[in-house]
């Protein structure tokens, strides 16, 4: 069968890159960071028919989540920008006697299988079972569960849709940024959406099967749209080449000359981050993540219920957004040209130093989302300072460590998921780290003393790792060298 065919050729694939040993601790740190999101989700399921049933003590918990379904479809669709579309899997196929049509097929098939489908049914089966089950037993919940499912289908080749037409020519991009328009306007002036969206529901949890045959004509004439795209779009993906810019402005970024040599390389930082397409989609993608959580956390900042915990994980979110996102590859997107870097002797330390100044000049960009939260919110605003310093004195350092661990060369040209993403089971750590410890430090904190007091310690604690990073950028600037020749040797093997 073709189906087990591919997929049996793309393990062999995964098995025979060099990375393979270093990678399976890293599978290890993804599925163990996938079990703390779904554990969240849980959490989350169990918790929310409480809130809903003191909010609107007037409907039930589940109409309410049933109401919001649109949004749970958007952020879904948000997230599956992140995998690659068929057209990207289809290239190694192609000399090989096999219909493109159905190769296509398979590949479709393989989006609607895939388990990421699952993943929002840690969600909704606790909150089914915690409110649906009252009315409409155990057979409720599993119809509800199924119904939940074959939207996500349904959603997933929508999103592939807009994905292959949106990398065939940008306006494509309009089609999706008009139809959520439509419904955030039928959402929130009109009751249209939220209405059907009730009643579908509904619908699902009560087991009609007009509804199920409807979301699955729905996945039909998706699959259909996308069997015909992906094979106009073909050829002209892969033969697809990136426009390069034309640098019009040589003089860009002239206030950096004052600067020196660091200035020079803060340039090219910034040139890397802007110019290729590796490092500029994930600066895009973080920019609309920070943006959507600082908007979250303006919203939540609003209401009295809002805990410290959601408000503390919100700010984290977006600090670190930057740094876990494109400093944690440090080295590997220089492992193109690092033999250039290399005929200086003191070209890394001067890198070192330019990628810190960089990436604490990006806090601005946080710093300046959040400020509606300090000025029209209750959300503190020792609480933003001291989780900005404790990023730039300690969250940057730490992760900057990863050039000494970082191996792999990144292509600057791949997509978000594509190859060379993931360097290390180090790079994982790293941004665990930066997660999760600045919460637990300042959850100890407040056990022993007020918010304030807190707050005023985390930003003590940022403070050596600003004044002293002359000296830990020479230190790790100082250890890269000692290690240049197996480096370069490693970064060379994986380019």
């Amino acid at each position: 069968m073709l189906l087990t065919e591919i997929r049996r050729n793309q393990k062999l694939a995964a098995k025979r890159n060099p990375m393979y040993d270093r990678n399976r601790f890293a599978k290890f740190l993804i599925y163990l960071f996938t079990a703390f999101w779904a554990a969240y989700l849980i959490l989350i399921g169990v918790t929310l028919p409480i809130a809903f049933e003191e909010g609107f003590p007037t409907m039930e918990p589940y109409d309410m989540l049933n109401a919001c379904l649109p949004g749970f479809l958007f952020i879904d669709f948000l997230l599956r920008f992140l995998f690659p579309t068929p057209v990207q899997q289809i290239k190694p196929y192609l000399l090989l006697p096999i219909k493109k049509q159905q190769l296509i097929n398979v590949l479709l098939v393989q989006v609607g299988l895939k388990a990421f489908n699952l993943f929002w049914l840690f969600f909704f089966v606790p909150f089914a079972a915690m409110t649906v089950v009252r009315f409409y037993g155990v057979t409720g919940v599993v119809c509800y569960a199924l119904g939940i499912w074959l939207l996500m289908v349904a959603n997933a080749y929508w999103s592939v849709l807009v994905r292959t037409l949106q990398r065939r020519h940008i306006v494509w991009v309009l089609l999706p940024v008009g139809c959520y328009v439509l419904l955030a306007v039928g959402g929130f002036f009109y009751s249209y959406v939220s209405d059907f969206s009730m009643a579908l529901g509904e619908a699902l949890i009560q087991g009609r099967i007009l509804a199920y045959l409807g979301i699955l004509v729905v996945i039909a004439l998706l699959a259909f749209l996308n069997s015909r795209v992906q094979i106009a779009c073909i050829y002209s993906e892969l033969n697809r080449r990136e426009k390069m810019p034309q640098v019009k402005h040589a003089g860009r970024y002239r206030f950096l000359n004052h600067f020196g040599l660091t200035g020079e390389y803060m340039k090219l930082e910034l040139k890397m981050i802007f110019r290729n397409k590796a490092p500029r989609k994930n600066f895009q993608m973080m920019s609309i993540v920070i943006v959507l959580f600082a908007l979250a956390l303006f919203g939540m900042s609003h209401t009295e219920e809002a805990t410290w915990f959601t408000l503390y994980l919100y700010s984290i979110y977006c600090f670190t957004g930057y740094a876990i996102s494109i400093l944690s590859r440090i080295m590997a997107y220089e492992g193109a040209y690092l033999d250039g870097l290399m005929m200086r002797r003191d070209s890394l330390l001067h890198l070192f130093r330019a990628k810190y100044y960089v990436y604490c000049l990006l806090l601005l960009i946080p710093l300046v989302c959040l400020l509606p939260s300090v000025i029209w919110s209750n959300c503190s605003v020792s609480m933003l300072v001291s989780q900005l310093v404790y990023t730039a004195g300690v969250t940057f350092p730490v992760i900057m460590l990863l050039a000494l661990v970082n191996r792999k060369t990144a292509p600057l040209d791949a997509s978000l998921m594509g190859k060379g993403q993931w360097n290390s089971p180090f790079q994982m750590l790293a941004v665990a780290f930066a997660f999760f410890v600045p919460m637990a430090l300042c959850r100890i904190l407040l056990l022993w003393m007020e918010p304030s007091t807190a707050y005023l310690v985390c930003t003590l604690l940022g403070v050596p790792g600003i004044v002293l990073h002359p000296l830990w950028c020479k230190l790790l600037y100082q250890k890269v060298f000692q290690k240049r020749h197996s480096l370069m040797e490693d970064l060379r093997e994986t380019r």
